[in-house]
C-alpha cells in the first residue's frame, strides 16, 4: 500500500539536515493520503521566567504563576513517594530563593 503524506517546508528542511528526530501525527484525509503535524517538544522560558531541572522534572516561577512538574515511570526503581517528597523540598527551596531575590 502507498501513502502520500504531507508535510511542512520546515519539517522537509529538517528531515534533509538530518539535525533531529521529528515527532508528529498523521491526520490521514483518506486511505492513502495523510497530513504530518510536527509536535512542538522544545521548551524555551519566557523573559522573567526562572526554573530549575529536577530528576523528574522541573519547578518554573514566573510574574503569572509557580508551576511544578513531576513524572515518575511506573518501571522505575525510585520509591515514587520519597521522590515526590523529597524533589517537591527541593522545588520549594528554590521558589523561596527566587522570591526572595525579587522582593
Amino acid at each position: 500500500m502507498i501513502v502520500n503524506i504531507q508535510i511542512s517546508d520546515a519539517v522537509y528542511a529538517s528531515l534533509l539536515n538530518g539535525t533531529k528526530r521529528i515527532q508528529g501525527t498523521l491526520a490521514l484525509v483518506n486511505p492513502t493520503e495523510g497530513n504530518f503535524n510536527e509536535h512542538q517538544r522544545n521548551w524555551r522560558p519566557q523573559p522573567g521566567t526562572k526554573y530549575m531541572k529536577l530528576p523528574h522534572g522541573r519547578v518554573t516561577v514566573s510574574d503569572e504563576n509557580v508551576r511544578m512538574r513531576l513524572c515518575i515511570a511506573r518501571d522505575e526503581t525510585v520509591d515514587a513517594p520519597r521522590a515526590i517528597v523529597g524533589e517537591s523540598i527541593d522545588a520549594s527551596n528554590f521558589v523561596e530563593i527566587v522570591t526572595e531575590e525579587e522582593a
